[in-house]
């Protein structure tokens, strides 16, 4: 497979690259690592006339601590913020799921926290050569009328959104920066994603994210991330979960537990907090009833959009909620840094 001719820019600053997205509009794409977006040029998936890179932006490949919180620049390389101690001591769940996010290589050399939280949806039907996709009908997400991963065909496309960072950043409560030629927008992360799977990001043609804002750590809080997945790192996640509690005096205050790669969308489980609130931390009956809640609640959502099946990826849910919610309590009741509490 080869990519299909294009214009490539590489802006010197930020502002210039927000130019340019606003002149080419929608026949432009944002090419940071390019691990998604040239392997989907390749497939025939998209075929942008022109690519402006984020490569020469050093405003956007920052990241520090700030009074606030964690302040990451949409082109900071994975293995940057592996590297970043006060992820490692302040915020677990965060480096255990950006570690979670591709092979070493691609975390090292061309992967960034904004390129995966951006990246396309996925469907086995969908990310295919053309030949592949010449042998059915066109489906929705490719501008068809049906989607083949929902049993009995739909109008609407059920591929599933596959951003391992999006669930434990959402569950922190972390915030995006929106920036256009005209225009600057904060926003909660969960707010990035509609839910539709033809277009899953409510970005616009001319806007780009630029930072990621991370809420600082408070006294009595946890967090954890777990996926599933065939190879580890290597694979996309069959499920994965972002889990964040917040205790005080042994007791639960509150918590959230977002569920990844099953919908359109990360999935925020709603009853999470009126089961667990006031509930000792860390108790186990109160953990399994909201992790058979989530197993509920995504099996209204996961179709046939991998190799699984359905049955197990729906079954796993359970598993992984549970584990993600265990050990994000057990770090908040012992308020260890993510090295000393593995």
């Amino acid at each position: 497979m080869r990519l299909p001719p294009f214009a490539y820019d590489r802006p010197r600053d930020l502002y210039e690259a927000l130019e340019l997205l606003n002149s080419y509009g929608k026949d432009c794409k944002v090419l940071a690592g390019g691990t998604d977006l040239l392997v989907r040029m390749k497939q025939g998936l998209v075929a942008p006339t022109h690519l402006v890179s984020l490569k020469a932006l050093s405003e956007l490949a920052e990241i520090k601590e700030t009074g606030d919180g964690l302040q990451i620049g949409a082109a900071v390389k994975l293995s940057d913020i592996l590297a970043y101690q006060p992820v490692q001591d302040h915020w677990p769940g965060l480096f255990e799921a950006v570690k979670a996010i591709g092979a070493p290589s691609i975390q090292h050399f061309s992967g960034t926290i904004g390129g995966n939280l951006c990246q396309d949806n996925r469907c086995q039907f969908y990310d295919q050569s053309k030949f592949f996709r010449a042998a059915r009908q066109t489906c929705n997400k490719a501008g068809g009328s049906t989607c083949f991963a929902w049993k009995g065909g739909s109008d609407k496309c059920h591929s599933a959104c596959q951003s391992d960072s999006a669930p434990i950043l959402i569950a922190m409560d972390a915030k995006v920066v929106i920036k256009s030629k005209n225009e600057t927008r904060t926003m909660p992360l969960e707010e990035l994603y509609s839910s539709v799977g033809e277009r899953p990001l409510t970005l616009a043609d001319n806007e780009m994210l630029t930072e990621i804002l991370v809420p600082a750590p408070t006294p009595g809080a946890g967090t954890a991330f777990e996926k599933l997945a065939y190879r580890s790192s290597i694979d996309y996640a069959m499920v994965s979960a972002g889990a964040f509690v917040q205790t005080e005096g042994g007791r639960t205050t509150r918590v959230r537990l977002v569920i990844g790669a099953v919908a359109r969308g990360p999935l925020s489980i709603a009853t999470v907090e009126k089961t667990l609130k006031n509930r000792p931390a860390g108790d186990q009956q109160a953990i399994n009833e909201v992790a058979i809640d989530a197993m509920n609640t995504a099996a209204a959502f996961i179709a046939n959009n991998m190799t699984q099946p359905v049955e197990y990826r729906t079954k796993m849910v359970s598993v992984i909620a549970k584990r993600a919610l265990t050990r994000a309590a057990e770090r908040a009741i012992s308020q260890k840094g993510f090295l000393e509490a593995k």
